[in-house]
């Protein structure tokens, strides 16, 4: 009771030491020590309870400031995802989402400027998130093509899950705004890399380097020693001698014994090399009896593209009739509509598109994600037909459904009434979300003059 406490000498209320050390007590000549020197001890359990405590309401009410904060703003967070560290990066992201669905309903709202910027947001709150970054590459292939890419890319690069599945989208967005070097280059990549889904990417580098006239990628791949490379070989051999017009080296190639377990594409491939050497039936044969490995679209889809070829009207109606009359209703008929439509732009008839609009009609589909694409493919096969009234009436339905002034359809529009000065599909095919093979019959049909230097960003 003699000491005194030299660690709150400075303290201007030393008293309140004592709530660390209770040994202080008061006395008439102030704070002493109540034990013997030899006695003292520290009290670290009582500071850190102390001082923990204090800790803890501050961080409370931290979390409380902070998860009200940002409720009040609208972002879809829990209190747990504020208060547990391990769950902090769920932060951003609920950030990122509600960015996203602001930028949603700026797009719905014809918004377009202010949803990139909101998708920016999104993104750069939560770079992870695919979504997002795969959404941002699509809007930007409208009037940036070039971010567009870099977007797919770093979208290809970040999320490697999901890499093949991009590279289909990206592979449709440089074809449909008429890229076909990127996307040679693309597709010959994924399909040395991607052979589950070799059918897609082979009948796309073929695609790609005829409308280029462009023979390398097809040398360069009959060179490449992989096992996926391989698979091909005899397509790619019968290509070449295709474009070189040597036609007997070309039935000479197909009269050799192919591989049994070829893939699907190599008999649909066949198919269409005789049906181009002017073997109509050699063609639908091979798709008879190949039919089950081919798939019945495919199938289909050449079949009716080799009889109008070969003007066999009368088998041709017949199959129409068939495909038009099926009994499958809702979605299972939704296939039929856009192999219909790609073939009737390729070999237009006004009498098939008015039995198809009005079988389509009677349906009653309502403009969603899943049958958009149908919608915008009558639209198509309307105005290679002629159908100008039906084009209109589309647009008008189009833009309702939509609540937007969606002007690409206003450009669609003037480009099959003849009134737009650009001749090419590719002026407003990039903001269509058509079905790839309705996109290559646009491109076919209307492949535009010759790109130069000066027409070659149109």
């Amino acid at each position: 009771m003699e000491t005194s406490c030299e660690a709150c000498v400075q303290w201007a209320k030393p008293s309140r030491f004592r709530r660390v050390c209770p040994l202080l007590v008061d006395t008439p000549d102030g704070l002493r020590c109540s034990a013997n020197t030899a006695d003292v001890r520290p009290f670290w359990e009582i500071t850190w309870r102390y001082y923990g405590r204090t800790l803890g309401a501050i961080y409370v009410a931290g979390v409380l400031g902070v998860f009200g904060f940002l409720r009040i703003i609208g972002y879809p967070i829990s209190i747990v995802h504020v208060a547990w560290p391990g769950l902090w990066h769920r932060v951003p992201q609920a950030r990122g989402w509600f960015f996203m669905e602001r930028a949603t309903r700026a797009f719905n709202a014809g918004k377009t400027a202010e949803g990139l910027l909101y998708l920016v947001n999104a993104y750069e709150f939560d770079p992870k998130n695919y979504s997002v970054g795969l959404a941002l590459a699509k809007h930007y292939q409208l009037g940036q093509p070039q971010f567009s890419d870099q977007f797919y890319q770093r979208v290809m690069r970040d999320h490697p899950e999901h890499s093949h599945a991009t590279a289909q989208d990206w592979y449709r967005a440089l074809v449909a705004r008429g890229d076909f070097g990127q996307a040679s280059e693309l597709a010959y990549a994924e399909t040395i890399s991607d052979p589950e889904h070799g059918n897609f990417w082979l009948r796309g580098l073929l695609f790609c380097t005829r409308q280029r006239g462009d023979d390398t990628p097809l040398r360069a791949m009959l060179a490449d020693k992989s096992p996926a490379a391989a698979l091909w070989r005899q397509v790619l051999e019968t290509e070449l001698l295709l474009r070189a017009g040597r036609t007997r080296d070309v039935r000479a190639a197909l009269e050799r014994p192919w591989p049994k377990a070829a893939p699907p594409f190599t008999y649909y491939y066949q198919a269409s090399v005789l049906a181009a050497l002017g073997d109509t039936f050699g063609a639908l044969d091979l798709l008879g009896t190949q039919a089950a490995v081919i798939g019945d679209e495919a199938r289909y889809t050449l079949e009716l593209d080799v009889l109008a070829a070969a003007g066999s009207h009368q088998l041709l109606k017949q199959r129409l009739n068939l495909l038009l009359g099926q009994p499958v209703r809702g979605a299972e008929f939704l296939p039929t509509i856009k192999l219909l439509c790609a073939h009737l732009i390729r070999f237009p008839d006004a009498e098939s598109y008015t039995r198809l609009a009005a079988r389509f009609a009677n349906e009653h589909y309502e403009f969603d994600t899943d049958s958009s694409g149908i919608w915008f493919s009558l639209l198509c096969a309307a105005g290679a037909v002629g159908d100008q009234a039906r084009v209109h009436a589309l647009v008008v339905q189009l833009k309702a459904a939509s609540r937007s002034s969606f002007r690409a359809l206003d450009a669609a529009e003037m480009f099959f009434s003849g009134d737009s000065a650009v001749r090419r599909a590719t002026s407003f095919l990039p903001a269509l979300p058509l079905p790839l093979e309705v996109t290559y019959a646009l491109i076919e049909r209307y492949p535009g003059p010759p790109l130069t230097p000066e027409n070659k960003n149109e």
